[in-house]
C-alpha cells in the first residue's frame, strides 16, 4: 500500500541558517505517525512547508499515495486531500459552529444564493456526531466551548467530505494548552478518527501523548531526523535522549527540608474561585506542588497569592508581613515572583524586545538623574541570557522570535532577578519542548537550593513528582490529599485526581 505521504530530501534555509537538512519523512494509510523535536527543531518548518507557508529549498520532492506533490503550495496540499488543524485553530469565536465549518466549505445554497439553513445545522450535527459528540450544540459560538470541544470543531471542518478524496490529517500542538481531562476526550476523538482509516500526523510536546497514540514516531534534531520507528519499540527515557542528545535526569525532589524552620509563607482560610478555606505553609527551599483536575480549585491557588485575581475571604502572610488582597505590587514588594500559566497572554510582552521583557518588572535601578542608562541593562540582561542559557538572536530582538521554551526562560530571568523571597509557578512548562523542561526544572532546583520558597501548580504530574518535596491534591476546593518525601508518586497523585472526579461526577 503506498503512503498518504511521502517527503524526501527536505532543505529549508533561513538567511544563511539551516532549519531543515534533508529531512525525508513517510506517513503510511491508516496510522497515528508522530513528529517529535525541541523547538528549533524543524518541526513547525516542516509543517508550514508542508502547508504553504514556507517555501523549501531546491531539491525536496513529496507524493501523495504515489502522485506528486508539490511542496510550498498550500492549494496543491488542498488539492492532495491534506488537512491542517493549527495551535489556533483559526476559529471565529463569535460564530457558531455552522458558520464556522461552512466558511471554509461553503455553504448550501438554493435559488437566488438563500443559504439552505436546515441542511447546514444537520450537516454541522452530523459531522459534530461522527467525532462522537452526538449531542453537541451547534449553534453555541465557539469561543463559549470547552476547549476539547472547540479542537473538536477544528476538526470536523478539516476533515468533512473526508471520504471524496482526502489523505492526511496534520494536527499541530492540539493539547499544548489544554487541561487534562479535555485531553481525554480529543484522545478519543483521534481513536474514532483512526478506525476510520484516516492517517494522522501529530506534533506534539508532549511524549507521553506520542505513547498513547502514535504507532510511529519520527524524531527531528537541529534540523535533521535522527529516526523513525515504532512507538512500542521505545522507553519514555530512550524518547527523550534522542530529542535531546542525551540522557536526562527524571528522579524526584530530595526530602532535605527542615520542617523546624519557621515558613516563608502563611495561607490562612483562602476562599473563591472554587477554593473553600485554603490553608498553606511553605518553608525557605521547599517546593511544594498543587495538584487537581479542572475545576478543582488548582488554577485559583497561585492568582490568589501573587494577586493577580481578588479572593473571596483569607489572609496571605511573607515572613510575618501580610500582603493586601488584590495588589500584585504589594507582592512584588514584598518578594514574591510569579510565572503565570498562559504566556502569551500573562508574561510575554509582544511589543517589546528580549531585553525589555526580562527588565520591565524593575527598571528603576538602572534610572540615575531622570535617566534611563541602557548600558548597565544591557550588561545584566547578557548575564540572564548566558545563565539561563537563553537562544537568542539577540537582546534587541522581539521576544516573540524565541521558541516557547526561550520565550519562558526570558520569564523565568524576569522573575529570579527580583530575589524573590516566593516563586509562584503556574503550569511552568507548558507547550515547552522536553529538552528546555529540563533547564526549566533544574532552574527551579537552583531557586530553591538558594533558599527561595517555590510552589508549582501543574497538570503535569510527572513534573509535580520530578520537582516537589510536598504535594496537595485538591478536589472540590479541598486538599484531599498531601504527599511528602518518597511518597509523591505519580499513581498516587493519579489515583487521588481520579476518584475526586468520580465523587464530583
Amino acid at each position: 500500500m503506498q503512503p498518504v505521504l511521502s517527503i524526501e530530501q527536505l532543505s529549508k534555509t533561513f538567511t544563511g541558517q539551516a532549519a531543515l537538512r534533508d529531512v525525508n519523512l513517510e506517513v503510511a494509510e491508516g496510522e497515528v505517525h508522530a513528529l517529535v523535536g525541541q523547538n528549533g527543531s524543524g518541526k513547525s518548518t516542516l509543517i508550514k512547508i508542508l502547508a504553504g507557508y514556507h517555501q523549501p529549498d531546491a531539491g525536496a520532492s513529496a507524493w501523495s499515495r504515489g502522485q506528486p506533490l508539490t511542496l510550498g503550495d498550500g492549494a496543491a496540499a488542498t488539492a492532495a486531500g491534506v488537512r491542517f488543524v493549527h495551535q489556533d485553530l483559526g476559529l471565529v469565536g463569535t460564530l457558531d459552529t455552522v458558520d464556522n465549518i461552512a466558511i471554509v466549505n461553503g455553504f448550501d445554497t438554493g435559488p437566488g444564493r438563500r443559504i439552505r439553513w436546515r441542511n447546514e445545522y444537520r450537516r454541522a450535527r452530523e459531522a459534530m456526531a461522527g467525532l462522537g459528540l452526538d449531542d453537541f450544540d451547534v449553534r453555541a459560538p465557539v469561543a463559549s466551548l470547552p476547549p476539547a470541544q472547540r479542537t473538536a470543531v477544528a476538526i470536523a471542518r478539516a476533515i468533512e467530505g473526508w471520504e471524496r478524496g482526502a489523505s492526511l490529517l496534520v494536527l499541530d500542538e492540539p493539547t499544548a494548552t489544554m487541561p487534562g481531562d479535555d485531553v481525554q476526550r480529543l484522545f478519543e476523538i483521534i481513536r474514532r478518527l483512526k478506525a476510520r482509516g484516516v492517517s494522522i500526523l501529530y506534533v506534539s510536546h508532549h511524549l507521553d501523548e506520542v505513547f498513547e497514540l502514535a504507532d510511529r514516531v519520527t524524531v527531528l534534531r537541529d534540523g535533521r531526523k535522527v529516526v523513525t520507528t515504532e512507538t512500542s519499540k521505545l522507553s519514555y527515557p530512550d524518547l527523550v535522549e534522542l530529542i535531546v542528545g542525551h540522557g536526562v535526569d527524571f528522579g524526584s525532589a530530595s526530602t532535605g527540608i527542615d520542617h523546624a524552620v519557621m515558613p516563608v509563607l502563611k495561607v490562612r482560610g483562602l476562599s473563591g474561585g472554587g477554593l473553600t478555606s485554603f490553608d498553606l505553609d511553605v518553608r525557605p527551599g521547599e517546593i511544594v506542588g498543587i495538584a487537581g483536575i479542572t475545576g478543582s480549585g488548582r488554577e485559583s491557588v497561585l492568582p490568589f497569592i501573587a494577586g493577580q485575581r481578588p479572593s473571596d475571604a483569607g489572609t496571605v502572610e511573607l515572613s510575618g508581613v501580610s500582603l493586601a488582597n488584590y495588589r500584585p505590587d504589594d507582592g512584588v514588594a514584598n518578594g514574591v515572583a510569579f510565572v503565570p500559566a498562559e504566556r502569551a497572554r500573562w508574561a510575554a510582552i509582544a511589543p517589546m524586545v528580549v531585553r525589555e521583557n526580562t527588565t520591565v518588572s524593575d527598571v528603576k535601578r538602572f534610572y540615575s538623574k531622570l535617566r534611563l542608562h541602557r548600558a548597565p541593562e544591557r550588561v545584566e540582561v547578557a548575564g540572564w541570557i548566558d545563565r539561563l542559557s537563553i537562544k537568542a538572536p539577540s537582546a534587541e530582538a522581539p521576544i516573540t522570535a524565541l521558541s516557547g521554551g526561550n520565550q519562558q526562560k526570558v520569564i523565568f530571568a524576569r522573575a529570579l532577578r527580583m530575589s524573590p523571597q516566593l516563586l509562584l509557578l503556574d503550569e511552568p512548562t507548558q507547550g515547552i519542548d522536553v529538552g528546555a523542561k529540563d533547564q526549566i526544572h533544574q532552574l527551579v532546583d537552583q531557586a530553591a537550593a538558594d533558599g527561595v520558597a517555590v510552589i508549582v501548580a501543574a497538570s503535569d504530574t510527572e513534573e509535580l513528582v520530578r520537582l516537589c518535596h510536598r504535594v496537595l491534591v485538591l478536589a472540590n476546593g479541598e486538599v484531599v490529599l498531601e504527599l511528602a518525601g518518597t511518597d509523591v508518586a505519580v499513581d498516587r497523585i493519579s489515583h487521588a485526581q481520579l476518584q475526586s472526579a468520580r465523587r464530583s461526577s
